[in-house]
């Protein structure tokens, strides 16, 4: 891993995502990234135009930035790399140029902390930033505290692009020294066919160095059997990928989401279905 991006408001969220973002660059000995993007301020509809920059505001934050990243710096005893960037633009769009610019391999974004993690993604930067994404995107609950990633439950359909993820997963486990659960859900009295199951063991087989084993559950709702085996199982991340009308665009629509996900302190990783660049494969090591 070369690069780690993490976006900041100066909120407690973020401050906590910045905490997990050194972690893992002290961990991957990745350079750390830190991001302040300020919104053009925008003109009444009727003018259509753009307001100029501030500049004061722009240094102001960029001292803000620095100091946050001196701090950092004394903290982890210059163990890593840290890089600052303060500048106007749009959320979504400057973040993407970034990551590309920038080489970056993981985004680490903070949430709104709340008991109810996958209720307060929704209508957040970091869900709206993570559809699309051209990179995988860690997202962390305020209410987290960070530990070593030891253990991704990644959750799939056995009949996605799985080509397109599993590489970036294999990428990131390796990066975290991580062993990974491939969990599908299956509901009840739902038929199964082995074939898709089948096909994801071959395609694993061409990542021998992944520690990973795979796990079909039954259960009447996707959500719970997945929250049941991330707590029985104590992983570290919950992984998902962001094929179209897939297992995210479900759960974020599901009604029974605030139901069922109470409590949850778990980080979510998103995985793109068009990054910027491929992971390498196994063979290409």
């Amino acid at each position: 891993m070369k690069a780690i991006l993490v976006p900041t408001d100066f909120s407690d969220n973020a401050r906590n995502a910045i905490q997990f973002a050194a972690a893992i660059a002290r961990k991957t000995q990745a350079k750390l990234i830190m991001a302040h993007i300020i919104h053009l301020p925008v003109a009444p509809i009727e003018s259509g135009l753009v307001m100029p920059p501030d500049m004061q505001l722009e240094e102001e934050f960029s001292k803000e930035l620095e100091m946050a990243a001196q701090n950092l710096r004394a903290e982890y005893q210059d163990q890593f790399a840290i890089e600052t960037i303060c500048q106007y633009g749009y959320l979504t769009g400057d973040l993407n140029e970034l990551v590309k610019t920038h080489g970056v391999d993981l985004v680490v974004m903070g949430t709104k902390g709340a008991t109810n993690f996958l209720d307060s993604l929704i209508g957040t930067n970091a869900a709206e930033f993570s559809k699309s994404a051209h990179c995988p995107v860690l997202m962390i609950p305020g209410v987290a505290q960070y530990q070593d990633i030891q253990h991704i439950a990644y959750a799939s359909d056995f009949v996605s692009d799985e080509h397109v993820f599993l590489p970036q997963l294999s990428q990131l486990a390796q990066a975290f020294g991580a062993r990974v659960s491939i969990v599908n859900v299956v509901g009840e009295g739902e038929e199964t066919s082995g074939k898709d199951g089948h096909q994801l063991q071959e395609l694993l087989g061409q990542f021998p160095q992944l520690s990973c084993c795979v796990a079909q559950i039954r259960d009447k709702d996707i959500v719970h059997g997945l929250h049941d085996f991330v707590e029985q199982n104590q992983a570290d991340v919950l992984a998902v990928s962001m094929h179209k009308r897939g297992f995210f665009d479900d759960l974020f629509h599901s009604s029974v989401t605030k139901q069922l996900m109470h409590h949850t302190t778990v980080p979510l990783l998103t995985l793109p279905e068009k990054p910027y660049r491929l992971a390498p494969s196994s063979s290409q090591a």
